[in-house]
């Protein structure tokens, strides 16, 4: 009994103190800046840019998206920033950084907290948006 009992303390405090390396991310935001024959240049918000060889399908000019440098993989942010064209009282509409235009249904929480111009963050796979902190650069 008492081997079992030291084995069995040995062994979580050796499991206690592991790292949790492997939870350690090293993904950083960036805005797609264009799309090239070599891949897609990345430019983040101090305004380096990167040139990443993967696959340009999928992804559009403006497009938010997530980068690990370490790992070298790429995915597309969840939350994109867009801007508030029109809205009714049935639909809100939006135009995305890429281009795109889309409308989603209007909420009772959305009621009088946007205004058209406002920019919001949008988030496709649930149709939410909510009130972003970016301001819209002058170019």
């Amino acid at each position: 009994m008492k081997k079992l009992l030291i084995l069995s303390i040995s062994f979580l405090l050796v499991f206690a103190l592991f790292e949790n390396s492997y939870a350690k991310t090293y993904y950083r935001t960036f805005e797609v800046a264009e799309i090239t024959g070599e891949g897609i240049v990345l430019e983040d918000f101090e305004g380096g840019r990167l040139l990443v060889h993967k696959n340009p399908s999928g992804y559009k000019v403006g497009d938010i998206v997530r980068y690990d440098t370490v790992r070298d993989v790429i995915k597309m942010s969840p939350w994109q920033p867009a801007k508030v064209i029109s809205m009714t009282d049935r639909s809100v509409t939006l135009q995305l950084n890429n281009g795109e235009v889309t409308e989603i249904n209007m909420r009772s929480s959305y009621r009088n907290q946007f205004e058209e111009g406002d920019r919001v963050y949008y988030k496709a796979s649930s149709g939410q948006i909510k009130k972003s902190n970016l301001k819209q650069h002058e170019e």
